[in-house]
């Protein structure tokens, strides 16, 4: 038997009624020990008691049939909010596997920068140096930046 709160009876007396045959099973032993001892408990069962049997006895209703008939008249499957959730989500799985693709590719630039690209030769480029006359340095790598050699004229 295990050890219940005054709040768990009555929350279990609100949820399932004063018969403690509808209550669950693992708590059953515990709460009625429970009520047992504290007699505003017993009141809210025996509150509770009386509802259930007020609710028994009032007569079943019975659908008519013409709500039978338009009862079954309605669709099972409707175009309902999750249908429109799984047809967005269909669009997205290409825009997916692209950026899944992109991000797979950045990591592994990231992770090995030294791996050749294809169509992109491997061969180095030497530079050789430049006698400059009467030009300057700056003159010089900005005109190498730009494209021109040395020996063009400006």
């Amino acid at each position: 038997m295990t050890d219940i709160t005054r709040d768990r009876v009555l929350n279990l007396i609100h949820a399932y009624g004063g018969d403690p045959a509808r209550w669950p099973g693992a708590e059953r032993e515990a709460a009625v020990a429970r009520l047992s001892g504290d007699p505003e408990l017993a009141r809210a069962a025996d509150e509770a008691r009386a509802l259930d049997l007020a609710l028994d006895a009032l007569p079943m209703p019975h659908p008519s049939p013409t709500l039978r008939v338009r009862l079954k008249d309605i669709p099972e499957s409707g175009s309902g909010l999750l249908d429109l959730v799984a047809g967005w989500i269909g669009l997205w799985r290409p825009a997916a596997g692209l950026a899944t693709a992109a991000a797979l590719g950045v990591l592994i630039g990231i992770a090995d920068p030294s791996l050749p690209l294809p169509g992109f030769g491997t061969e180095t480029v030497s530079v050789q140096s430049v006698e400059t006359a009467d030009t300057d340095t700056y003159s010089l790598a900005a005109a190498s930046a730009v494209g021109f050699a040395p020996q063009d004229t400006f």
